[in-house]
């Protein structure tokens, strides 16, 4: 997929850890910037989840002391503090609205046996274990400037006996889009930092361009003001009055899309979500 670097400024400059997101990530970046989300997460505190250290590795193991109602409705296994970015944030989406997340299956290890997942993934990765209120085991797997969600399944990575794990696809209908969501997880192990200057693609500049754009209406500014820090200033100059602008257009496209992915759209467009008309997101 053809890639490109954009100018910045300052202030748009803030924004390039953007272009490293899977789309969870980006899903979460448009959440947090919902009223009624960040609403509903006043109510949470810090002793709302437990947080101990795994015994074996250097593994943080998180787990809801309460219900988390307001959570689930929004797709959320728990709930994250709003103020952190998609690399910071734990957040964690249930398998029913994020389907295609990578998947592990875990079956007991025998004597001598080795975990390639196990033994790849310790040395290179931040990992952060969880499990949901039905049990649920999931992991985050943070590492070379990426965040990756994965599912397990079969036996408990916190049961007493070793066990090994195991790459899977369980839905053949969405087997495409599975693997190439596991294709994607290997940047975990690039060597050494990811100091890369930002690339985009076209669908990430326009949900970079999104993001800022919620930003500047949060902070007051007005559509044509959005279009200087996205464009130029000399660009809206020559273009922002003339007749069926198509740099208005483009700015008048991207608050709406913006504003209907953090207003829902995330589920579907960035997660994968298949919701019947019967079922809410978790």
């Amino acid at each position: 997929m053809k890639t490109f670097a954009l100018e910045t400024s300052a202030e748009t400059a803030a924004y390039d850890y953007l272009s490293h997101l899977s789309a969870d990530r980006w899903a979460w970046e448009y959440v947090r910037r919902n009223d009624d989300f960040r609403d509903d997460a006043e109510s949470r505190t810090d002793d709302d989840i437990s947080e101990k250290k795994a015994d074996c590795a250097d593994i943080r193991i998180l787990r809801s002391r309460v219900p988390q109602t307001l959570a689930e409705r929004w797709g959320l296994i728990f709930m994250p503090a709003p103020d952190l970015n998609g690399f910071e944030a734990d957040a964690v989406w249930s398998h029913y609205v994020f389907p295609d997340q990578v998947e592990v299956n875990c079956t007991p290890r025998k004597p001598g046996q080795g975990c390639d997942i196990w033994d790849r993934t310790v040395p290179h990765c931040d990992i952060t274990h969880i499990t949901d209120r039905a049990g649920r085991e999931y992991l985050l797997l943070r590492g070379n400037d990426c965040v990756v969600q994965v599912r397990c399944t079969g036996m408990s990575l916190l049961s007493l006996e070793p066990v090994r794990m195991k790459l899977q696809i369980s839905d053949m209908v969405a087997y495409e889009r599975k693997l190439k969501l596991q294709k994607e997880a290997f940047r975990l192990y690039g060597r050494g930092p990811n100091t890369s200057a930002a690339r985009w693609t076209k669908t990430t500049q326009i949900l970079r361009n999104g993001v800022i754009a919620l930003d500047c209406l949060k902070a007051g500014m007005s559509q044509r003001e959005i279009a200087a820090l996205l464009h130029g200033p000399k660009a809206v100059a020559e273009e922002w009055g003339v007749d069926g602008s198509s740099l208005r257009a483009s700015v008048r496209y991207v608050i709406s899309k913006a504003q209907g992915l953090r207003d829902g759209g995330y589920l579907m467009e960035l997660l994968g979500a298949r919701l019947g008309g019967d079922r809410q997101a978790a």
